[in-house]
Order: C-alpha cells, then structure tokens, then sequence
C-alpha cells in the first residue's frame, strides 16, 4: 500500500473515530454584560488543516482543508504535499461521501448504512458539534488506535462563497461499498 492511500485511510479513520471518543454536555447559556456587542452568529468557517500522523513506522504531515455551513455540510479536503487533492470526505444532513482521488474510488452511504455510525450515534449533528466545538482550539490530537494524530487549524476565516453541495462523481471513479473501505483499514 502506498503513502497516498495510507494518508487517505488514516484521515478517514481519524474523522470517524473522532466522534466515538468524546462526550458533550450542553453548556449552560451565558448573559451577554451589559452594553457590550452580541456577535454575529457564524454559519461558515473555513480553515487551513496541517494533520501530523504517527504511526509506529512512519511520521508524516499532511495539508488539508476544512469547510462547514451550518446545517448543510461539513467538507475536508486532503491535500499531501501540498500537490493535489487526494482526498475529499463530505458529511450532509442526508448522507456521507468519501472520495479517494489517488485510487478513483468512493463511498456514498446514508449514515445508518454505516454500522460504525450506527452503532456509536453519530450522525451529521454529531458530527456537526464535534467540529464546530474543535476547530476553535485549533490544536487536537486524537488517537485512533493504528495512529496518532496532531491537527492544527489555522488561517480560520468565515468565507461563503464555497459551493455547499455535495460533489459530483465523474464515471471513472469507482463506487466501493463501506465494508471495502473498513477492510482497508483494517489491513493495517
């Protein structure tokens, strides 16, 4: 297996390991003070992604790209070496696509069709929270067992001008069932 798919297995392991390990509870609400500004609510954030992954045998960093409307979607983009886009994972409402660039094949899947998400709850307002709660400390290190990995998030900005809809697949990719992408990973 090589470098590429081994990044692009990595990542989406991490993103749906990330959401089985942390709990939320709800904070309580707080008071704006007197006479000081309510800021506007955010409903787009874009950000920079630098993921560090360590294994046992490998140390390796790579770019990406983090995208989320409120509501809508959640896209990360991966781009090692800072090249081309390798890989591409984008959580709707509705449903779950992720797309290997390097092998031309993706997963399309409802989020209930995925046993992992299933089992654990997650769904796109798991997902949601779990993101729009992490990528203002803009350091997160998550273990996901084959590896560990540092993200730090940077170049923070709240630009809509990104097209929110979910992507469409040219006919030279290859449709895999999430069973092939689970076995890829547990080949590690």
């Amino acid at each position: 297996m090589n470098i590429r798919t081994f990044i692009l297995i990595v990542t989406v392991a991490a993103v749906m390991s990330a959401c089985k390990t942390t709990k939320y509870s709800e904070s309580a609400s707080k008071k704006p003070v007197a006479g000081a500004e309510v800021a506007p609510k955010v409903t787009n954030v874009t950000a920079k992604l630098d993921v560090n992954v360590q294994t046992r045998t490998d140390n390796i960093t790579v770019d990406g790209r983090l995208y989320m409307r409120l509501n809508e979607m959640i896209r990360i983009t991966v781009v090692p070496f800072g090249l081309m886009e390798a890989a591409r994972l984008e959580f709707t409402p509705q449903e779950v696509l992720l797309i290997d660039r390097v092998n031309k094949q993706y997963v399309r899947a409802k989020y209930e069709e995925i046993n992992f998400m299933q089992s654990n709850n997650i769904n796109f307002q798991a997902l949601q929270k779990r993101f729009w709660d992490e990528y203002q400390k803009k350091n997160i290190t998550l273990d996901v067992g084959a590896a560990v990995l540092n993200i730090k998030v940077s170049k923070i900005d709240h630009d809509d001008s990104w097209n929110a809809t979910m992507t469409s697949i040219s006919s030279k990719y290859k449709a895999v069932s999430v069973a092939e992408l689970i076995e890829q990973l547990a080949r590690f």
